[in-house]
Parts: C-alpha cells; structure tokens; sequence
C-alpha cells in the first residue's frame, strides 16, 4: 500500500555551482544513475535543474516517508559519485516539506543551509 501524501518528505535544495556546468552535469548524471539502481526504496523521486552559464542548480528530492531518509544518507555518503558531486557544488540553502525524524533534522542541521522547514501538511495528493 502506498503511504499517504501527508507522510512524503521533500527537500528542496539549491546548490552553488563550483565548476563548469559540463562538469557538474556529468558528475552528477553518474551520481543519479547509481541512486536510481541501488538507492533506498522509499526514495520516490530526484530531479535537478539548471543550465548551461547558470551559477546555481536546484534539487527536488522526495521520499515516500521519513523511515529511509537517514539510511539513504549514510549510504549516499560512502559513495565515489557522491563525494565528487560534492566537489562540484555547495549547498546554499534548502527547504523541508514533511516531519523529519530528529536525526535527520541534526544531519541537515550540520550543513547550516535550511531555511525553513514546514512540518504540517494541510491538504495534497500524489496519483
């Protein structure tokens, strides 16, 4: 059974490009690949935006729940791709929609980038 809208989680996140986007578009096409193969499975969608000339990219990350979002951290963390993509951006700021467990909030919190989080959903859906 699918979890209800109210108990997805997504984080919006906008990064500082730290190198040309040709590099930073292939470092992170080799980081989503992996995720999309042997990410954790409540991890419903990841997609990034940006262009060429732009300083700055954006994420929309969503999880069906808040149950593997540490998990899909600590994983994510040991990996090549990642590490590299985090050579090619800074996070500048990012935005919780959904209740996080607590260790996640202290994990985001260490980056020093949330703006803002809204924990209550009020109304929604996803087909």
């Amino acid at each position: 059974m699918k979890p209800p809208a109210s108990e997805r989680i997504t984080l919006v996140e906008v990064f500082e490009l730290t190198a040309p986007f040709a590099v930073f578009e292939a470092t992170l096409r080799a980081a989503v690949r992996r995720l999309e193969i042997e990410g954790v499975s409540r991890l419903v969608g990841v997609q990034f935006y940006g262009g060429p000339g732009d300083s700055e990219a954006g994420a929309i990350i969503t999880f069906a729940d808040s149950s593997q979002v540490m998990d899909h951290i600590h994983m994510i963390s040991g990996w090549p791709e990642f590490k590299a993509l985090l050579g090619v951006v800074k996070p500048i700021d990012v935005r919780v929609y959904g209740r996080l467990g607590e260790e996640a909030h202290a994990w985001l919190r260490t980056m020093n980038v949330v703006s803002k989080v809204f924990e209550n959903p009020v109304a929604g859906f996803v087909r």
